[in-house]
């Protein structure tokens, strides 16, 4: 009962094809392999009769025509060896179906009609119809089945192509998102590494500038005797506002030195040399004879054409340095106390 529903709902089915089909079989049947003319024939009652008698068996052998052609269309293993499936058909529709519906018939007019069609001279010609009939439907299955299997396959695509169409737009559509995807990494990317240099480019500066600072601290630490009139007193390095050169100091073998606190004396060191490399930290060399302690300078600025370095301590002494030294001392002070440079 699935099977023939399955049957009756699918284009194998179809009631009206079916109806017309064994119409049309019927006609052929009773109008054909008759003596009269077919116009003669349709006002005929007898060939009427014979008409709507023929299209019954028609339709009782129609239906099990399409019934096996739909069984046989549904195997896989038939659908791929056609040669086989058709002489399986053959053998199924034409000899054994004509078969059983030649008994059929000369059973059917024995016993309602009285009448033995196999002593009649044209049943021949009416088999032979049929037989015909039962060819032509087979025919039109295999011709209505070809396009159906055309139609789906320009219906497939069709699809296909516009599966495809939509495919292309998201596979464009991905690859822009990849590329906007790529440059916005790359871009990371590149600030990540930026970022990394300057790290380590601070990093460098820091371990520098923590080294620096570590010397500067020891030298802070250090004190050096200064002789201040007849007396020698030990004066730390951050008391000292600057060395410098007298005239005649060259001969004496000694540098002046000048306090925080106001109080001058001389060192034993013959030159401003030796002191900067002693203490090459603190110490700034603004001139030939000059070596200003960096901790005593106050502010520098700018007075007329002059070049001015106010110090610490009592007096707030203002020393006048070369524009070159001027400009040395802000870059120094700058590195050490990241001030913008005048």
């Amino acid at each position: 009962m699935i099977t023939l529903k399955s049957f009756f709902r699918s284009w194998y089915g179809t009631l009206w094809i079916i109806l017309l089909l064994a119409a049309i079989s019927s006609c052929m049947v009773t109008f054909y392999t008759t003596e009269e003319s077919l116009f003669s024939s349709i006002t005929m009652k007898k060939h009427g009769l014979i008409f709507l008698f023929s299209w019954i068996l028609m339709l009782l052998a129609i239906v099990p025509v399409a019934f096996v052609i739909y069984k046989l269309d549904s195997y896989k293993f038939l659908g791929q060896n056609e040669i086989i499936r058709y002489l399986i058909q053959f053998a199924l529709l034409v000899l054994v179906l004509g078969a059983v519906a030649l008994r059929i018939v000369y059973k059917v007019y024995l016993v309602v009609f009285g009448q033995d069609l196999q002593k009649g001279d044209y049943f021949e010609r009416d088999f032979i119809v049929v037989m015909f009939c039962f060819i032509m439907v087979q025919f039109y299955y295999a011709f209505r089945k070809e396009r159906k299997i055309n139609n789906y396959k320009k219906k497939r695509v069709k699809v296909m192509q516009k599966w495809l169409l939509q495919k292309d737009e998201q596979i464009r559509a991905e690859e822009k998102k990849s590329n906007e995807l790529r440059m916005q990494y790359e871009q990371e990317l590149n600030e990540l590494r930026n970022r990394k240099q300057r790290l380590r480019a601070n990093h460098d500066r820091l371990s520098s500038d923590e080294n620096r600072l570590k010397a500067c601290l020891k030298e802070v630490t250090q004190q050096i005797e200064v002789m201040i009139g007849a007396t020698n007193e030990w004066v730390r390095i951050t008391q000292i506002a600057y060395f410098h050169l007298k005239e005649g100091s060259a001969k004496s073998k000694l540098v002046d030195v000048r306090l925080l606190d106001g109080r001058e004396g001389t060192v034993d060191i013959d030159s401003l040399a030796k002191i900067e490399k002693l203490w090459p930290n603190l110490f700034f060399r603004a001139g030939r004879g000059l070596l200003i302690q960096q901790l005593a300078i106050k502010d520098q600025y700018k007075e007329g054409n002059d070049y001015i370095v106010q110090l610490l301590g009592i007096d707030q002494e203002q020393l006048k340095v070369p524009a070159e030294a001027y400009d040395r001392l802000l870059k120094i002070r700058e590195e050490w106390i990241m001030e913008d440079p005048r």
